[in-house]
Order: C-alpha cells, then sequence, then structure tokens
C-alpha cells in the first residue's frame, strides 16, 4: 500500500465544527466558531476531515479515500491528500 505521509492519528481542533446540510447534493461546512468564520467545503472535503476522529490513523483514511474513488488515478488521489493534510496542519485545523 503507498503510504503518502506519515502515519499519525490527528483530530480537528476544538475551534472547528464540522456541519452538513441534507439536501438535494448536500452542502458543507467548516466553521470555526471562535473567529467566527466558516468555510464551503465540498463532499470529498467534508469526508475526509469527518475521519480525523482522534482515533483513526492518516494511512487509514487514505485508505478509506481510496476506497471510495477505485478508478481514479492513484497519484493524483495521494498528493491532493497529503496536500490537504499538510495545509491544515499548518492552520492549526487538524492537530
Amino acid at each position: 500500500m503507498l503510504e503518502v505521509i506519515e502515519s499519525e492519528i490527528l483530530r480537528i481542533a476544538e475551534q472547528y465544527v464540522l456541519y452538513k446540510l441534507d439536501v438535494k447534493e448536500g452542502l458543507f461546512w467548516l466553521f470555526d466558531v471562535q473567529e467566527g468564520t466558516c468555510f464551503n467545503l465540498n463532499a470529498t472535503s467534508f469526508f475526509i476531515l469527518s475521519c480525523f476522529d482522534g482515533k483513526t490513523s492518516t494511512s487509514e483514511i487514505f485508505r478509506k479515500l481510496l476506497s471510495r474513488y477505485p478508478d481514479e488515478d492513484l497519484e493524483i488521489v495521494s498528493n491532493d491528500f497529503k496536500e490537504i493534510v499538510v495545509t491544515l496542519k499548518k492552520q492549526n485545523v487538524l492537530i
């Protein structure tokens, strides 16, 4: 199995809340309750973030992502996943 990043256990920082509004195609947000800001997410970003529960390793989350998109190019998926994780760690969304 391709390991894209060091396997670690991460969670969403307490100041952030994920929200999904179940409508026709779904609407997804990440709210920063301290700053009062929100970020629109797509379904894939919401799925990835919802997996960071403080119990599941990044490598297991990556495997879950691959199982959702088995026909996608492995290199593209792995690069995108790594970029998302690195960026959200730098922004202290994932800790």
